[in-house]
C-alpha cells in the first residue's frame, strides 16, 4: 500500500501576472522516487521550492503528513518543517572558502565523516581538500553526502547530473539509485536528464505550462500517448 507523504492541492503561483503554477495538484508517496520533468520554464523548480517551504504560493495548499497548509506556518514552524528536507543543489552549493569537512559540518556537527564518504564513494582524504581541488563529479558526491547527513525525510535532487560527462553522470545516477533504495528516502528529482529518470525514478510527473500533463510509472513513460511528453523525450520542439 502506498502511503501519502506530501499532498499538493490546486497550487497557484504567479510572478508579475505570469502564471507559473496553474491550480496544480500532485501526491508524493513515502519511500518512492518521483522525477519531475518538463521544459525550462514549465514550473518544476518553483513547485519544489513551494514544497520545501522556500517560496509561498498564492492559492491552494501543501500538506505534509499531519501538517496542513505549510503556507500558514509561522517562522519557527517553517524552519522546523524545512529541516525535514535534504537538498542536492544543481551546482552542489559548496562554500569555496571552507574545506570539505567544514562544508559537511553545516549538516552535522559530528567529527567523523568516514561512513558517509564511503557511502558516496569518496576517500577520507577529501575532508581536508577545498571544493576547487575536486572534480565536478566529486563535488556532486560531497553535495549528496551533505544532503543525506541530516537524515532527511525527503531528499530533493535539483538537476543532479547537470555539467557531468555521460560516464560520470551514470555513476552519479547509480549512486543515487543505490542510496535511495538502501535508505528508503522519499525522493523528488527535478531533471532534464531522461537517463536519470530511467535509472532510479518510480513515478514521473511531466509539467507543461504550470500543470501536470502526464503522471505515471517511469517504466510506462515510453508508452504514453501524450504528444508533448513524447516530443520532450525525443528532444523535439
Amino acid at each position: 500500500m502506498r502511503n501519502k507523504k506530501i499532498s499538493v492541492k490546486n497550487i497557484y503561483k504567479s510572478f508579475e501576472n505570469k502564471v507559473v503554477l496553474n491550480n496544480l495538484s500532485l501526491d508524493i508517496y513515502e519511500s518512492e522516487s518521483l522525477s519531475i520533468i518538463g521544459e525550462s520554464g514549465s514550473g518544476k523548480s518553483i513547485l519544489t521550492r513551494c514544497i520545501v517551504g522556500l517560496l509561498n504560493y498564492d492559492n491552494g495548499s501543501i500538506n505534509f503528513e499531519n501538517l496542513t497548509n505549510i503556507n500558514a506556518l509561522n517562522d519557527r514552524e517553517k524552519m522546523n518543517y524545512m529541516s525535514k528536507f535534504g537538498i542536492l543543489f544543481q551546482n552542489s552549493a559548496l562554500l569555496d572558502s571552507l574545506n570539505i569537512k567544514e562544508n559537511l559540518k553545516f549538516a552535522s556537527k559530528q567529527d567523523s565523516f568516514t561512513k558517509i564518504l564511503s557511502e558516496v564513494g569518496l576517500p577520507h582524504s577529501v575532508l581536508e581538500k577545498y571544493p576547487s581541488e575536486l572534480s565536478v563529479g566529486m563535488q556532486k558526491r560531497v553535495g549528496l553526502a551533505r544532503a543525506i547527513l541530516k537524515r532527511p525525510e525527503v531528499l530533493i535532487l535539483d538537476e543532479p547530473t547537470t555539467g557531468l560527462d555521460p560516464i560520470i553522470a551514470r555513476q552519479i545516477n547509480l549512486l543515487i539509485k543505490s542510496l535511495v533504495r538502501k535508505k528508503k528516502i522519499t525522493t523528488i528529482t527535478v531533471t532534464h536528464d531522461m537517463e536519470s529518470v530511467y535509472e532510479f525514478a518510480d513515478y514521473v510527473a511531466f509539467l507543461k505550462n504550470g500543470i501536470i500533463e502526464w503522471y505515471g510509472k517511469a517504466k510506462k513513460i515510453n508508452q504514453s500517448k501524450n504528444s508533448s511528453l513524447t516530443n520532450f523525450i525525443k528532444g523535439i520542439n
